[in-house]
This record gives structure tokens, sequence and C-alpha cells, in this order.
């Protein structure tokens, strides 16, 4: 850096450097990043991550998802895809802080490989600022993870660390992962090159390359964590040169199980976080997102994202997990918003009639996302003051629920099997599709007969057995949590509720037939 008077130059030189390719099954994930003389802050960074599949890669993959962890001197202020283009809910890229938002992770999540149609090659342009002055030596330490889910419904997960050098390198040097209980270092350099393997400055081991540039070094167990500097001296163009990497031991080499999403080293930190936040992640990644606003998903799969990449994380703080849990939890909690409350707070009435006013509350709720205000109904039985006036306003506005000929809604009238079919049908705009069902009282003239026929060929109803429907008979609330749950393709994870939901309910048993429905209703 020269001063000269009130203008400040800045000069340094960058080049764009490969380093630390990981393939994994195939899928080759590269980041190129610029390696720079010093670096002031506000200057501007590009890396470029850079994904490479294999031929017929949709035979063998359904999903993958690539989230780099940038160093905590970086801010990322940009990112563009380079050969595709975003595609709501199946190309996405998100960018969300972490730790306390001191720094950026960047996912990109392609959640159907169909949609790339053939294509095998893009990039990921990222661009940072430089928070702080770097002066030549130091590092910038990124991180990423690649998870992808094959055709078996298996997924694999592993992190790899990056660390970019300000200093402008000589010359190659790639060194494979050392771990804790490594005896040795391994890589490739330029050829006849001495190498040192130095701890804060101190040698620790030293060796020599092979004429083609390859080198085996023995070395100690160092602990997780532990940075080597590994540096290759050596004679390019009629000069001395040098080349260097920082890497940073890892744990033990089997710690990556194959379809295990668990580090059991890390597990050992805190067993019980790690195994909530791995549950949490388990279930997240499963909930559909078909039909939640396009904020909310990308909410969902960055969390997701940021849990996986803390599940496999080398070394992590119990306050990490506990932020990659809160994460989970609160994008989860809009996912799984409740549309059904209780009688009380330990009542749900699974057996009572479902009223009219109780399904035109319900579904205003799923319909906006929350509850109906300053809507009129122009029915003469409901009073502005009662709790469920905004939402048969509503309904009666978007003619899902109609009133009488007498002109009244009949709020607290229990509605019927037939009525509550042709309301959902009104709702959801079902029409028949696949083979509908046929049921002995339910015959060809019957006023629901269409809106029957379509709710049961979706899936969304059933019979009441012996096929019969039970049009006239009351649809209970049990039976419209489950309906309901089907219409929002939100299935119960049965397997997460009997670990951590609680059900507040005194009048819902795990063993009633609409256990779990009611806990999805109800948010729980």
């Amino acid at each position: 850096m020269i001063k000269i008077r009130n203008m400040i130059v800045f000069v340094f030189s960058i080049l764009l450097i490969t380093i630390q390719v990981y393939a994994k099954e195939d899928i080759q994930v590269v980041l190129e990043h610029p390696a720079i003389y010093s670096a002031q802050e506000g200057d501007k960074l590009n890396y470029q991550l850079k994904i490479s599949l294999p031929e017929s890669y949709e035979k063998y993959y359904k999903s993958f998802a690539v989230t780099v962890l940038m160093d905590s001197n970086l801010s990322v202020v940009e990112n563009k895809l380079d050969g595709i283009e975003l595609v709501d809910s199946k190309i996405e890229v998100k960018v969300t802080s972490v730790k306390k938002n001191t720094q950026n992770l960047v996912t990109l999540s392609i959640n159907d490989v169909n949609v790339l149609n053939g294509l095998r090659n893009f990039t990921l342009n990222i661009s940072t600022v430089v928070k702080k002055d770097t002066v030549s030596g130091s590092n910038f330490n990124n991180s990423f993870v690649l998870s992808y889910v094959d055709k078996t419904g298996s997924e694999s997960s592993q992190q790899k660390d990056i660390t970019s050098n300000t200093k402008v390198q000589d010359g190659k040097i790639v060194v494979s992962d050392v771990f804790s209980k490594s005896t040795e270092v391994t890589g490739v350099t330029e050829k006849n090159s001495k190498i040192k393997i130095l701890i804060e400055g101190k040698k620790i081991a030293e060796g020599i390359s092979d004429k083609n540039g390859n080198f085996k070094i023995g070395i100690e167990p160092q602990e997780v964590g532990t940075k080597l500097n590994i540096v290759s001296y050596f004679t390019k163009d009629a000069e001395d040169k040098t080349a260097s990497v920082i890497v940073v031991v890892k744990n033990k080499e089997d710690s990556y199980v194959a379809g295990s999403m668990v580090d059991e080293s890390i597990k050992s930190y805190d067993e019980n976080k790690m195994k909530l936040l791995h549950d949490y992640v388990a279930m997240a990644r499963d909930l559909n997102v078909s039909s939640v606003e396009k904020e909310h998903a990308a909410r969902l799969m960055a969390a997701v994202a940021n849990g996986q990449y803390i599940e496999v994380k080398s070394k992590v703080s119990g306050a990490e997990i506990e932020d990659a849990i809160t994460k989970l939890k609160e994008a989860v909690a809009i996912i799984r918003k409740p549309f059904m409350n209780g009688y009380s707070k330990t009542t749900f009435g699974p057996k009572n009639n479902m009223k009219r006013a109780e399904v035109a509350s319900v579904l205003t709720k799923i319909y906006l996302g929350k509850d109906a205000q300053g809507v009129f109904s122009s029915f003469s039985d409901v009073s502005q003051e009662a709790w469920y006036a905004d939402a048969v306003g509503f309904m009666e506005k978007k003619g899902i629920i109609t009133g009488y000929n007498n002109g009244k809604f009949m709020p607290e009238k229990s509605i019927t099997r037939a009525e509550f079919a042709s309301i959902i049908s009104k709702f959801a705009n079902i029409n028949i599709d696949n083979t509908p069902l046929s049921f002995n009282d339910v015959n060809e003239e019957h006023w629901a007969k269409n809106a029957i026929d379509a709710v049961t060929s979706k899936g969304l109803m059933n019979g009441r057995g012996k096929n019969l429907f039970a049009p006239n008979e009351p649809i209970t609330r049990a039976e419209v949590a489950t309906v309901l749950n089907k219409l929002q393709n939100r299935t119960p994870n049965k397997a997460f509720m009997d670990s951590y939901s609680k059900n507040p309910f005194k009048d819902v048993s795990s063993k009633f037939w609409a256990y779990y429905e009611i806990l999805e209703a109800t948010g729980n």
C-alpha cells in the first residue's frame, strides 16, 4: 500500500488457483479462489464454486446440495449462477448468516436433478468483500459440504476444508486429508522438492518429492484441529521458489460412515444435542414444501443445510449446535403452523361433531395463513362480535361455504360428511381423478355425488366401512384433522413425534386412530 497525499493506492495481483478438489460418487466440486499478496478492508474477492456431474447422473441421483462456509473475514455481497438459471423450489441459492452473524453460509440446492436437462457442468460465482486488512501470509479458511440423495433414497454428506492463502503460490502443492490417527502426510507438488511440515512455525517433519512430484512424509499423530503448514521448496526458472498449504487435522478417517449424517466423535461432545439436531434435520428434510410460500421453503432449506454442515463439521461448539437447532425449529414451526386448536389447552374433542363455524375458521386459517380480520357476513344469525364472524364472512365472500334459504348461516349446526366433501372440493378446486370410491349409500342422484367422487378419488376422504360413506352423518373433529392434513400434504412423522412431540390433550390417547393426525393439525 502506497500513500500519495490524500490518495491511497492499493497494489496487488490476483491469481485464480484451483485447489482441494472433492469427488464423491463422481459428483465433483471445485472451489476456485483468488490468491493475493495482500488484501485491505473493502477489497472484493471473487470465488467460483464449480460443479461437474458424471454421465447419466439422472440414473443415480435424486438431488444434491453444496454448502460453503466462508471465512469470518469475508462478507458475501453477491452470488450468480453461470450455466444454469434459478428455478423455484428446484434450483435455489441461499445466503444465510451463522455463528451470531459473523460468517456467511452459501447454499446451492438442486432439489431435482431432472430439471438440469442433462447439463453436467455449471458454476456458482460468489463475490465477497474483505472486512479488515489481511497481511501477506495470512489465510482465508473456507469449507464446504456436499450432500446428496441417490435413487435408492440413501443419503451421504461430507465436509471439505479449504484454505486460500494471501501469498501468490510459485508452484503447485496438493495435500491429502490428514486425520487424527494419520502417521503420514501425502500429496503432490513440484518434482524433486524439499518439503517441510510445520506447526506454529516449528518443523515437525520433512522429506523430498520424487521425479513426479509425489511425496509421503511420516509424522506423529496430531490432535483434531491442529493446523499443519506444508511448505514445498524447489528451483524453477533458475530461481528458488516455494508453495505452501495449510491442512487442518480432522477426525479419524473412519468418522464418516456411508448413509450416516452423524460423526460419532462430534456426538461425544454433546450426544443428546447432536442427536436432536440429526433428528430435526431428517424430519425437516422430509417436509413437503410444494404448497408453502417460496420464502418459507427457502428458509427451511437453508436451516437444513446449516444443520447438515454442523453435523459433519470437524470441530463444533455447543453454541453452534444450539444455534442450528433453533434455526431448524423456527423454520419447521412456520411450515407446520397449527390450523386447528383444542377447546382448551388440555381438551381437543376428537369425537365431537365439527360445527359450521369451526369449519369456516379452520379453512380461513389455511387459506390466509392467519385469521381473517375485518370481513363482514350477510347472515342474520352471525353477529360481528362472534369469534367466527370474520371467518364466516371470508368463506361467504369466496363462495366456499353458503348459508340457507332463510338467510341464516347456522354457525353452531354440525356439518355432515357430504357437506364437508362439497366444501373441500370447492375450497381446493378438486376434480374427479383416477377412480372414485363406490358407496351403497351414495347414488347417482345424490346432491353431493360429484364432490364425494372428487375427494375420494384424491384419497382425501374414505368411507366408514361396509361400502358406506355415511353422507348424512356429522363429520368429527378427528376426521376433519385427517382430511385437512392430506389436503396440505402434511404427513405426520410418527417416529419424530414419538420422540419429541408433547400431547397436551387428555382426551386424545396415543392409541386413538387419529392421534398423530391431531398432533400434526395442532402443530404439536
